[in-house]
């Protein structure tokens, strides 16, 4: 690692898979529960798809500033800034796959009563709020990749020569 140029790595496709596993594994435990007391399964909220659609609006508004600062014009960010803005697209990316698989898992557990209306409108919204959760783990992504300094065209430490340099955020 160079001296001088703290890094940090991009998030792992680890940390996704685990997020997954976790939003989808919790969502079949709790509507386990719901349904082994004999509770209807609850719907699903409109808000819940308001809030992901505005979450992913508003960190890919900050992956588009952020590309824009960083990496076309090339000008500094303050750091307290930069560190909140990577940890932003990372907190995106995590929690947006769990979201995801979350309501993949309130979806996929409708399928089998479609023919029933409050399944069928479940199953629904469940997918739309999935799909806005990808969204947001895309814009996620962005944001985090927007954070990379680009390397200094006449510095000798350039990301082909480790993989690791040009990583810091802002």
């Amino acid at each position: 690692m160079p001296v001088g140029r703290p890094t940090v790595q991009p998030t792992s496709a680890t940390a996704l898979v685990i997020a997954a596993i976790v939003g989808g594994g919790l969502t079949w435990l709790v509507l386990s529960a719901i349904e082994g007391f004999g509770r209807p399964v609850p719907p699903v909220p409109l808000l819940a798809g308001a809030v992901v659609a505005v979450l992913a609006l508003a960190t890919g508004l900050a992956a588009r500033w952020t590309h824009r600062t960083v990496q076309v014009r090339r000008q500094p960010v303050e750091p307290s800034r930069a560190v909140g803005l990577l940890l932003g697209g990372k907190a995106a990316m995590i929690g947006g796959t769990g979201l995801a698989a979350g309501y993949a898992t309130l979806a996929l557990r409708a399928l089998p009563n479609l023919d029933a209306t409050l399944p069928r409108e479940r199953a629904i919204a469940a997918t739309v709020v999935a799909v806005l959760s990808v969204v947001l783990v895309l814009a996620g992504r962005a944001l985090e990749r927007a954070c990379q300094v680009p390397p200094d065209n006449d510095s000798h430490d350039a990301p082909a020569a480790s993989p690791e340099a040009g990583r810091s955020p802002g």
